[in-house]
């Protein structure tokens, strides 16, 4: 999910703004996401129009993008601005506003020279540190709700986030999720690994809770997969600084840190299949580990990007089946690996060259006679591409469709079984597509888990609906909320 790029968007504020207006007419995000309001600025001015709301952005230095967000608030006659949560002050005028955080040589400001009659603005965004300054040029739009019911196809069950005095959020920020015989186990970022209990899913009881070992040294856990083994049941815990952290969660309400594995620091993607263990490690690329003996981790192999080392492309997230690794290399696109010799793994595919912004995901899931690839770029304009994956034929690892609600929200984390595709999709909440003509994806549910404007959102482009995981005897869709936690959706179509 998030890289140590986005914690730094998340934390630092990068962002923009725009205006706002609003003449009441739709027009469609596209043909199966909920429409978009149109909105007019025109005759308004950056001195007279209401910027009350969240804002993301486009900035751009060098040919580099990369996306980030903040927040207008009203306050008195003027209006400050939230930047990576910190309120500032700003000043305008018809031909300006600008806000400014933190000194000359180690702060950052943010100009906006023009308001475009659709209420879109640009400008420039300026980020120093020690002394070295660079100007970003800035592209941005409000972002509100779809105009859409809030909900459909999906019913909230329940939401959890810890109890008023520990709360999740106040040392985390829940980013991923798996659930095994009924137990959840959440990735809180600093705050460790948080266990609850699922049983009753209108009535979560939390159970325990395993810290970050580091937290306070910046260590966060990004992502959780659970493996049995040896009669015990573990959460792997990907840390951002030190490898794999397997957590004993035999008695989830004692949880107990293992011996730590993995060469590369920042893990950022662990994922299981077939008793092996696969790291996305970032700058360390693919490593493959059999933990038939947690205690005593071996490494199979692994595989390097040949772009690698460098600051990219790094290895994000994959996708595992069989002997078939599907690993997204970030601006390199998707690389297709033969694993049956997890010693010597071979190229046999790759999705790259199709305008990626950043290949974040993917899951893999068989459409009739077709394996396909759900894969999801992040960052802004980032969306769904549907992947022809099917071995030994002409269209192999060819793009066939595409969907997405719009270029200012994300697509995040995807789950795929059989036609349907699950995405957490950050301020456009959970989607569901279904996949049955995959040239053309059409979304059957949603549910929205953002609120719009809120003055405890809006500090990053990437917030809202994060993780996911589904249960599909049940009908339950488990999902990691940036701000609400555990959120349990029963699946009603």
């Amino acid at each position: 999910m998030l890289t140590r790029m986005s914690i730094r968007a998340i934390f630092l504020g990068l962002g923009a703004l725009a205006a706002c207006g609003d003449n009441g007419v739709t027009s469609p995000a596209s043909p199966d996401a909920g429409p978009l309001v149109t909105r007019t600025c025109a005759g308004e001015t950056l001195a007279t129009v209401d910027l009350t709301g969240i804002y993301h952005a486009r900035l751009t230095l060098e040919g580099s993008e990369s996306a980030s967000a903040f927040r207008f608030d009203p306050a008195g006659d003027g209006f400050t601005i939230a930047l990576g949560g910190e309120v500032v002050p700003i000043t305008r005028s018809a031909q300006a506003v600008v806000a400014h955080q933190g000194t000359s040589t180690d702060g950052r400001t943010v100009t906006i020279d023009h308001l475009a009659d659709d209420c879109s603005v640009s400008g420039t965004w300026q980020r120093c540190r020690g002394g070295q300054c660079y100007d970003y040029a800035l592209a941005g739009k409000r972002v509100d709700r779809l105009d859409e019911a809030p909900a459909h196809g999906l019913t909230l069950v329940s939401e959890y986030v810890g109890t008023a005095a520990d709360p999740w959020t106040a040392a985390g920020l829940p980013v991923n999720v798996r659930v095994a015989d009924k137990i959840a186990y959440v990735a809180n970022y600093w705050d460790g690994l948080r266990i609850v209990d699922v049983h009753d899913p209108a009535h979560p009881v939390e159970l325990g809770h395993a810290p970050a070992q580091f937290g306070q040294a910046g260590e966060i856990y990004n992502d959780v997969k659970i493996i049995d083994e040896q009669g015990k049941r573990f959460a792997l815990m990907a840390s951002s600084i030190n490898g794999v952290v397997p957590v004993d969660v035999s008695d989830p309400a004692h949880p107990v840190d293992g011996a730590r594995f993995g060469t590369g620091n920042n893990v950022h993607t662990v994922f299981v299949d077939g008793g092996r263990v696969y790291l996305g490690a970032s700058g360390g690329g693919l490593e493959i580990w059999d933990l038939a003996d947690p205690a005593h981790a071996v490494k199979l192999g692994g595989w390097l990007h040949p772009n690698a080392p460098s600051p990219s492309p790094y290895l994000h997230d994959l996708y595992v089946h069989g002997d078939r690794a599907y690993l997204n290399y970030w601006d390199s696109g998707m690389t297709i690996l033969d694993v049956s010799d997890p010693a010597h793994p071979e190229v046999v595919g790759e999705y790259a060259n199709y305008g990626q912004h950043t290949s974040h995901s993917n899951w893999v899931t068989q459409v009739g006679a077709r394996m396909i690839s759900v894969h999801g770029d992040e960052q802004w304009d980032a969306h769904v591409h549907i992947v022809d994956v099917t071995e030994g034929t002409a269209g192999f690892a060819t793009g066939i469709g595409e969907w997405r609600t719009r270029p200012e929200v994300s697509v995040h984390n995807i789950m795929a079984f059989g036609s349907r595709a699950y995405m957490a999709h950050y301020q456009d909440g959970v989607r569901v597509l279904d996949l049955s003509d995959p040239t053309a994806p059409v979304a059957i549910a949603w549910f929205n888990t953002w609120p719009g404007y809120d003055t405890r959102y809006g500090s990053s482009f990437f917030e809202g609906a994060v993780g996911i995981d589904v249960d599909l005897d049940a009908k339950l869709v488990y999902v990691a909320d940036s701000h609400r936690g555990l959120m349990i959706l029963h699946l009603d179509v």
